[in-house]
């Protein structure tokens, strides 16, 4: 049984192989055809935790795509760019989340081109909220635990600071704050300020940067509670562990 399944695996590797070669070398044009390929990419996962050559390509495919614009360009991008952009982020989630620990020898290269796309200015919240996720993702395989939780803290900073923004912190103190931050009360006592488009332009600017950075804050911190469940400890280092005295008297460290 083992010679024959060895046999297969033999005949079967090479093929895998070429496979694999073909789609991270595809490079098509039409933006349907590349929403294609983003699929064919996530579809690499499983076969790139065992054969992981082709993984940096693939994955730099997805980053590139993540920001892909209209040909020839638009004022705003048509729904099948956004589509592809949407599909490439759930892409990169689910490749961080296969294998993590295979990414994390170009955490530092991953970073600094997640800090361009973001800093661009050109992606959507989701867009935003897909890459903060795929870098945690990363960041839960990383051994050491100060370098994790800098690495997340880091990932975080800007939703952080947008939060700890004095706008912001004096709009969530109360409940007439809030209402006020996202328009409600102002159209309340004035209708005809929804109308207004510069009132509507940061009305919903501001609530876009609110809603944006509590839901990457919620997203990142889903994924390294379900990473550190997978830890002994909780992700926790033993060696910061206090002894815990049971019943018996006895020392035990969790």
């Amino acid at each position: 049984y083992d010679e024959k399944r060895n046999r297969i695996r033999s005949i079967v590797r090479p093929l895998l192989s070429e496979v694999a070669n073909m789609i991270v070398s595809w490079n098509p044009n039409d933006i349907w055809l590349k929403f294609r390929r983003t699929t064919l990419l996530e579809a690499l996962k499983h076969y790139w935790k065992h054969e992981p050559s082709t993984l940096p390509t693939g994955v730099d495919s997805l980053l590139l795509y993540l920001s892909a614009k209209d040909n020839p360009p638009r004022e705003r991008l048509s729904e099948d760019v956004v589509g592809l952009r949407k599909k490439c982020g759930i892409s990169l989630v689910a490749v961080s989340k296969i294998v993590p620990n295979l990414l994390v020898p170009w955490l530092s290269q991953l970073s600094d081109r997640a800090k361009t796309l973001l800093t661009s200015g050109g992606l959507s919240p989701i867009n935003e909220m897909h890459l903060y996720e795929f870098l945690s993702c990363v960041a839960t395989a990383v051994e050491n635990p100060v370098d994790r939780s800098n690495f997340v803290a880091d990932v975080l900073a800007n939703s952080i600071r947008s939060i700890e923004c004095p706008d912001v912190q004096n709009s969530i103190q109360s409940t007439e704050g809030l209402l006020s931050f996202m328009g409600i009360s102002q159209a309340a006592t004035n209708p005809r300020c929804v109308t207004d488009p510069e009132f509507v332009k940061k009305v919903t600017r501001d609530f876009i940067s609110l809603f944006s950075s509590f839901n990457q804050l919620l997203s990142v911190g889903k994924r390294c509670h379900e990473a550190a469940k997978k830890r002994p400890n909780g992700g926790l280092p033993l060696q910061n562990l206090s002894p815990v005295i049971d019943a018996n008297n006895m020392a035990q460290n969790f």
